[in-house]
């Protein structure tokens, strides 16, 4: 699903995405992404620094002046630095992220800026994405998003916005790594939000989100037959296997057979 904020320029867009970021943190939706914040001098716009949102750090992003041969968007540049970290943010976010981009718009059009990174997940259809758009550029981007799910969101709808993300989100469940499953995810525990009526099968190929970790985690179709899976500490049942529908709440256990001698 794909989530286009707009609005015309100065509408506030930014200001209300970082209003949006804090309320759905600490409601516990898992962010990444960035706002892009203006930078003011004399009175005056100077450009726009990127802001990460996972940890609160900035980056020199547009600027009014730059070397020949950057890319322009309007009348400013966009640094090389600042590009290289937005196309970073994008690539490390995960499947269970709301991917939040502020914001898209000529140079993503033409295929460049940070269309290389973002194109891949805006198609993913595991994904979620909100992405800031301006009004004047919104029929073309809808016309590249067609095989999408999208939902545009205009000003007039944007207090409603939270609301429409947790119908989107489903529900929650945590999933435990044991034994170089915590190595290959980096992490003992993760609490994963799911779409509602969710399989133990779209779970585990959500988790796959790397050549490398669908390797550990299915041979073909199926589970690898070294693996174990475990939900509330049950093994899976017979009878539903993959397709067994999760809940909210649930946990899922995933580790290696061991074997001994």
């Amino acid at each position: 699903m794909i989530f286009i904020l707009t609005g015309a320029v100065g509408s506030g867009k930014t200001t209300f995405l970082s209003g949006l970021v804090t309320e759905r943190r600490a409601a516990g939706v898992p962010l990444d992404g960035f706002l892009s914040m203006r930078v003011m001098t004399g009175g005056e716009t100077a450009g726009y620094d990127l802001l990460d949102i996972r940890n609160g750090r900035t980056q020199p992003f547009l600027r009014r002046t730059g070397d020949e041969g950057m890319q322009r968007v309007g009348p400013y540049v966009l640094l090389p630095e600042g590009l290289a970290r937005a196309n970073e943010i994008i690539r490390r976010s995960g499947v269970a992220d709301l991917l939040i981009a502020d914001e898209i718009g000529p140079l993503e059009l033409e295929g460049r800026g940070l269309w290389p990174a973002l194109k891949d997940v805006l198609f993913d259809g595991r994904r979620r994405s909100l992405v800031v758009v301006r009004e004047s550029l919104l029929r073309e981007f809808r016309t590249i998003f067609a095989r999408a799910q999208v939902r545009v969101v205009e000003k007039k709808d944007w207090p409603e916005l939270s609301n429409l993300l947790r119908d989107e989100g489903g529900f929650s469940v945590k999933i435990k790594f044991f034994a170089y499953f915590r190595e290959m995810f980096g992490t003992k525990e993760i609490d994963l939000n799911v779409p509602p009526g969710s399989s133990l099968r779209r779970v585990l190929e959500t988790l796959a989100d790397t050549p490398v970790r669908r390797a550990g985690i299915f041979d073909g179709d199926e589970l690898r037959h070294h693996l174990v899976v475990m939900i509330n500490g049950a093994a899976l049942p017979v009878s539903t296997g993959l397709e067994t529908e999760l809940k909210s709440g649930d946990v899922v256990a995933i580790f290696p057979l061991m074997g001994g001698g």
